[in-house]
């Protein structure tokens, strides 16, 4: 703000309007938690409720929004104010939100706040368009800039923030952290959204606390990490899970948005209350979180209440790596490897799948040990999911002598590659991983995808048994046969594009995979969804899954720990299995048959790969159903199936233990 642009004092007359915006890169969502939070505040305030009036926009960041916010932000009442929560995903169209409120309403005090732009001063003022920054939790401090605005003109004073004061840009003193969080209105219980919001919203988030006791080094939990977690008022989470209830639509996602959900004792108490309210209004939803760490006992007994009644379809364990020397760079060593594996016996025991969440790329960390996190994942009997590392903002990651340190190689990348504005730093090299091994990783990633989590799964269980060969060496040896060898051309192409593109995003390849996936799909790992979805469309899943299983049969070094007849066995199951895999991504409601000998079988079952089950003279017989998946968008499907939520067919998951 400039000495002639300030906002005028409020002095009587109608209520300045203020504008609360965020970009999402959830569809189908109306209800934002953090716009519903800054609102309740600031009207909790009775000088400021009487001083402003607010209109919340939420937007979806479709590949399309930036071209049309130009449009957008022409169309909107003229205000006095407008606040926008950001984060890496969204700054691209945050900023371009306010060049554009800035080119009609030069006088209008456009306020950031979010945790890419906290503490992050230098950056954000380069943009003339921005006149405050909010920094860490924004609904005390926001309510104090709209008071300071209503009665002064300027924000000058108020803890927290940095503002422009003339051609000077001026940092106050940090505010307190909000200790007694009962001091916040509920966005949900206040009245700051009706219940059409909500009932219109796919997606509804909520939190039960904040902070997060754990200090890692590429985490930046809202400025929350190593600190105490302070929860909200036990009446109020209830109160607010029973209102999201009965009012949101059937089958919608709740997202739990706490550090650790079951950190605390009472978070079993929640889970059995959410049960309950689910029960009492005859209603499906299903329920998202990060789950804790550390605490075994209360975060098993709360996801047990949750998958016995089809709340959650896994549980989230957050590895990361399992190298000590990795773990000890991250401070996550006081995160215990054994409590891993303890916790795997324990959900294995009630038969909740689980997924564990691995970073490649991070300081310290070589492409061998990241494999061996992988394979250590896949012997727990979890299910590896890899996420390439990308640096937050005020993360220890960031900082000049960290980069320096560890040699850090980065590069700005497009968080998901449809999608070039959602821009994202990403580490692709450091002192002990080149940026080739970083790409080879990557690779490795794609054909895991393919192969572990949807067509060989079975087979490689299986060589992994007989010949003692690891599991993600066996699928690693699949990278060129995508590339270079698979008979349909259409999949090595695929596969050379998602390689391509990492190095130039720019290099993707729209017709190829547009043709494939739907103009909606969820842009999460998009050429694992297109090949998967190519196998489907022409039949021939049956086809590459025998001729992948062949590819790596023919590369073993001794067949004789591999029984031809038994391995023929083995891949006859597994491209029926294929092929009902098929039948779910296609929507067909079918069941197949299928057998495996007893004591392949066996094998198979010790491994957690197929449910037990009694032989009729020497063979096992197997029905596959897709009809239990029949009806969930393919995208859908295909990302939980990548992320080990849903293992298909139905028949190939463990025995669930009766709650």
């Amino acid at each position: 703000m400039t000495a002639d642009d300030v906002f005028e004092p409020v002095s009587g007359g109608s209520p300045a309007l203020c504008h609360l915006i965020e970009v999402t890169a959830m569809p189908e969502v109306r209800y934002s938690l953090i716009l519903g939070s800054l609102q309740a505040s600031a009207q909790a305030d009775p000088q400021v409720a009487s001083a402003y009036r607010f209109a919340k926009h939420v937007l979806f960041q479709d590949p399309g929004l930036m071209g049309r916010l130009p449009q957008w932000v022409a169309g909107l009442e003229e205000p006095a104010v407008v606040a926008l929560s950001t984060y890496f995903w969204n700054r691209a169209a945050v900023m371009s939100i306010a060049r554009e409120v800035k080119r009609h309403w030069p006088r209008c005090v456009v306020v950031l706040g979010g945790n890419d732009v906290s503490y992050q001063t230098k950056t954000v003022f380069a943009e003339p368009a921005v006149d405050v920054l909010v920094h860490g939790e924004g609904e005390i401090t926001f309510r104090e800039v709209l008071r300071a605005l209503a009665v002064h003109g300027s924000p000058a004073g108020v803890a927290g923030i940095s503002h422009r004061e003339g051609e000077k840009v001026v940092t106050t003193v940090p505010a307190p952290r909000i200790m007694d969080l009962s001091e916040l209105p509920s966005p949900l219980l206040s009245g700051v959204y009706d219940k059409a919001d909500l009932a219109a919203s796919r997606t509804i988030i909520m939190e039960t606390n904040r902070g997060c006791p754990y200090s890692c080094a590429f985490c930046y939990w809202g400025g929350a990490t190593k600190s105490k977690v302070r929860p909200f008022p036990l009446e109020q989470v209830k109160a607010e899970i029973s209102y999201v209830v009965e009012n949101a639509p059937q089958n919608a996602t709740l997202f739990i948005a706490d550090a650790n959900f079951g950190i605390l004792p009472r978070d079993v108490e929640i889970a059995e209350w959410l049960v309950a309210e689910l029960r009492r209004h005859d209603k499906q939803m299903f329920l998202y979180t990060n789950w804790a760490k550390n605490t075994s006992k209360r975060v098993i007994e709360a996801a047990r209440i949750l998958y016995s009644h089809k709340l959650i379809a896994a549980v989230t364990l957050s590895a990361q790596s399992f190298t000590p020397e990795v773990l000890e760079i991250a401070h996550r060593s006081n995160i215990r490897t054994s409590t891993y594996r303890t916790m795997q016996r324990e959900f294995q025991s009630y038969g909740i799948p689980t997924y564990t969440e691995l970073i490649w790329g991070l300081p310290g960390e070589t492409l061998e040990t990241h494999l061996d996190s992988v394979e250590e994942a896949i012997t727990a009997g979890g299910h590896p999911v890899v996420y390439p590392l990308l640096l937050l903002n005020n993360t220890e990651y960031t900082t000049e002598t960290f980069r320096d340190e560890h040699e850090l190689v980065t590069r700005v990348l497009p968080y998901q590659v449809s999608n070039p504005e959602m821009q994202a730093e990403f580490v692709v090299g450091h002192a002990r991983m080149t940026q080739e091994d970083w790409q080879r990783g990557l690779d490795i990633r794609l054909a895991g995808a393919v192969f572990y989590n949807c067509l060989n799964r079975c087979v490689l269980h299986y060589l992994n048994l007989r010949t003692g060969v690891r599991v993600v060496d066996l699928y690693a040896r699949l990278v060129d046969y995508l590339e270079n060898v698979c008979s349909d051309e259409t999949v090595r192409r695929l596969a050379a594009n998602q390689r391509v593109t990492w190095e130039d995003p720019a290099a993707l390849d729209h017709s190829l995979v547009g043709e494939l996936l739907d103009s909606g799909a969820i842009p999460e790992h998009l050429h694992y969804q297109a090949i998967v979805h190519r196998l489907t469309a022409l039949d021939s899943i049956a086809t590459i899954t025998r001729e992948a299983a062949e590819y790596l049969y023919a590369g073993l070094d001794s067949h004789d720990a591999v029984p031809r007849q038994e391995f023929e066995a083995v891949l006859a199951f597994q491209a029926v299995a294929a092929e009902s895999l098929a039948d779910c991504v296609r929507g067909d409601n079918r069941t197949r048959e299928t057998s495996l000998p007893e004591d392949v079988h066996t094998l198979l079952a010790e491994a957690g790969q197929v449910t037990e089950a009694a032989a009729i003279d020497g063979e096992v017989r197997i029905t596959l159903d897709s009809g239990n998946l029949a009806g969930t968008p393919a995208d859908t499907m295909l990302l939980a199936i990548y992320h080990g939520s849903v293992r298909v067919p139905r028949a190939l998951q463990p025995a669930v233990v009766p709650v």
